[in-house]
């Protein structure tokens, strides 16, 4: 078992199988803090605009700096009442969430979005991988087929945990070259944020584990897909449609409802990455429940399924 396991590591790693996933994900997360730096910029264009208008038509701007401001939905549209204090005040909350404060916390809230993408196929080429190249039969007719599905599933969760970590430091400096960039650009010191705004919902430890579960949650998915389908595509355009294309919320009991109401829990969401509600009378245990089928269930089909497969069957 020991051997094994080894075995998938040094593939992944020989193979670089790691290294495109990681390059893969470290992109998405990059991304993340472009836009976020983008934020940063055209609000703070807008806040110069309308600064200036405030200054050409005689109005004061330190009284409405000091004043408060009200968003109001009108049809489709938003009407802001006091729009320069309400551009000081999201040009403020962007750039914290851009600052190293935050980064890591921002990277971990995009989880939601690009995991199960990433994470699922890790998984599925995980799954696949002793299908297409036919050494299933190598693995399992001289050995136990149980141990052989439990070191593939024990290995998956380690390299994930693994690519997590890696990607996350490469992204946290990448992001920090963002930041800099931004403080050359803007004067800091007029737009610093009342921290009392932005205090957060839990600890950085407990956001990152609720990270890896869902990675965790995909790459299981994924594995079972590989698993049953024996090739990577049917798995990919299920997981796609699931995660991209069918609303959120279908119902209580489903898995992407799960993570947007324990998302929302224990994330802030401060800055360009959002969640949509869970759907009414989503509760903490029924969350923290259907999470555990997702990963509990597909571990146990998927030792079904190599039991009880020949193992000269590919």
């Amino acid at each position: 078992m020991k051997q094994l396991f080894k075995q998938e590591i040094l593939y992944g790693i020989y193979s670089r199988t790691y290294v495109y996933i990681i390059i893969f994900l470290v992109s998405l997360f990059a991304l993340v803090s472009f836009v976020n730096y983008m934020a940063v910029i055209t609000t703070y264009k807008d806040f110069l605009e309308t600064e200036n208008y405030y200054i050409e038509n005689d109005l004061d701007v330190e009284a409405a700096l000091a004043g408060e401001f009200d968003v109001k939905e009108n049809g489709n549209v938003d009407i802001v009442e006091n729009p320069l204090l309400y551009n000081k005040e999201m040009l403020s909350t962007y750039i914290y969430t851009l600052s190293p404060k935050y980064a890591l916390t921002q990277l971990l809230e995009a989880s939601f979005l690009y995991f199960p993408i990433v994470f699922g196929m890790i998984g599925l080429l995980v799954g696949n991988f002793d299908y297409k190249y036919k050494t299933i039969k190598l693995k399992t007719v001289r050995g136990s087929k149980l141990k052989f599905g439990l070191t593939k599933q024990l290995s998956l969760l380690f390299s994930g945990f693994i690519i997590l970590l890696i990607s996350l430091m490469i992204a946290y400096l990448i992001n920090y070259i963002f930041y800099l960039k931004m403080t050359g650009m803007l004067p800091m010191k007029e737009f610093q944020i009342s921290l009392s705004k932005v205090s957060p919902s839990s600890s950085i430890l407990i956001k990152f584990i609720m990270a890896y579960v869902v990675s965790i949650i995909f790459m299981v998915t994924g594995y079972t897909f590989g698993v049953i389908f024996k090739n990577m595509y049917v798995g990919f355009i299920i997981i796609v449609v699931y995660t991209l294309i069918l609303p959120g919320g279908l119902s209580v009991f489903d898995v992407k409802n799960s993570l947007h109401y324990l998302g929302k829990l224990i994330f802030d969401f401060y800055g360009v990455l959002d969640l949509d509600h869970a759907k009414s009378g989503t509760t903490l245990l029924s969350s923290i429940l259907v999470l555990l089928g997702a990963i509990v269930l597909p571990l146990a089909v998927n030792l079904v399924i190599i039991k009880r497969r020949s193992s000269f069957e590919t």
